[in-house]
């Protein structure tokens, strides 16, 4: 790596390093002010006010490295640009995609690390601030309602409501399940359960009542308990109970194949795995976006200006990011064009930018 290469690389890193560390200072004193109440029942303390919002830096995290790659660039490359040396690089014969190598290496591993905390950290943090604020002894405790329709899944050819999911998954409550013919046209079995345990890698329910129809009659019979032939992981079980976000991408593939509960909360799951997909590469294009703006006009307008451009550039993408994912849960997009559309639209005003450049 050229001396140049290096200054560049290293002066982003520690410029979109500190904005990082800054927001995220902001996020955390505004939580602590936030919710220093409390949830209103169980014990609250200042020790466990400053760990649950720690809990949810995270999540924040995730949120702003893009904008704190945007606000990075324009801040290094206007001091840059103060200084002349973007001048000198230019009339040396760099192009602009030449001086955007190493800058896109810090994104890059802005997008490395977005990875590792929407695949390993947040599904850990978010649960645990989950029960802390519910005053829970460990995430997963506790019953999680699944609302008056429950929770429908589809395994092969039988249909499953589950009414409550606790216990990280592994405790069940209302568990009724639908099991139908080949090409899912008649009704073969309908079995009611009071609960369901995961024991030793097997499903148990209990307090049965199983309804077997036939074109001559219907039997019903009770039973204790009874083996549920299933594949169904508890983490998946477990994973309906908190938001998506909290979710990994297999996660978020199986539930959306698996989930019956209709279009809207389908599309939901959908919305969040093609979100997680290209979210992380957010921030290349925000450095693409910064480059030009400031060598187009290096001496034109001033520090704050651009810091100010920056954040309206971050805000206008995170509105159209929310309102193309409401249209989507509505069921008026696709979930992966109401992705990429946001990014798409941003990519198209950098080359623009470029071209102009």
């Amino acid at each position: 790596m050229k001396r140049a290469d290096r200054l560049l690389f290293v002066g982003l890193l520690a410029y979109s390093g500190v904005v990082l560390v800054l927001l995220l200072a902001l996020v955390y004193v505004a939580q602590l002010i936030a919710k220093s109440s409390g949830p209103g029942h169980g014990v609250w303390n200042m020790a466990r006010l400053m760990q649950y919002a720690a809990l949810q830096l995270p999540d924040v995290a995730y949120d702003v490295i893009p904008l704190a790659l945007l606000l990075g660039t324009l801040i290094w490359m206007s001091i840059l640009s103060g200084h002349s040396e973007v001048i000198a690089l230019r009339m040396s014969g760099w192009s602009l995609w030449r001086l955007e190598q190493p800058l896109l290496l810090v994104g890059l591993l802005g997008a490395l690390l977005m990875f590792v905390l929407g695949e390993w950290v947040i599904p850990v943090t978010a649960p645990a601030a989950e029960a802390m604020w519910a005053n829970a002894s460990q995430p997963g405790a506790g019953f999680h309602n699944m609302g008056d329709q429950g929770l429908w899944l589809r395994q092969k050819h039988q249909l499953i409501q589950v009414g409550a999911v606790g216990n990280d998954g592994k405790s069940l409550q209302d568990v009724r399940m639908v099991s139908l013919s080949p090409g899912m046209v008649a009704l073969k079995t309908l079995t009611s359960a009071r609960s369901a345990y995961f024991v030793d890698g097997h499903w148990i329910l209990q307090d049965i009542e199983i309804s077997s129809i036939t074109p001559e009659d219907l039997q019903i019979r009770h039973e204790q308990s009874q083996l549920w032939s299933i594949d169904l992981p508890p983490s998946t079980l477990s994973s309906f109970a908190h938001p998506t976000r909290t979710m990994t991408l297999p996660t978020l593939w199986r539930n959306y194949q698996n989930l019956q509960t209709g279009a809207l909360k389908m599309n939901r799951f959908a919305l969040a795995f093609w979100r997680r997909l290209s979210y992380p590469w957010v921030g290349l294009i925000m450095i693409l976006l910064a480059v030009p703006f400031v060598t187009r006009n290096p001496r034109g307008g001033g520090l704050a200006a651009r810091i100010m451009t920056g954040l309206i550039l971050g805000l206008g993408f995170h509105f159209l990011t929310e309102m193309s994912g409401y249209i989507s849960v509505s069921g008026g997009v696709s979930p992966s064009i109401a992705t990429i559309l946001p990014i798409a639209l941003f990519a198209m005003i950098a080359f623009f930018l470029h071209r102009m450049a």
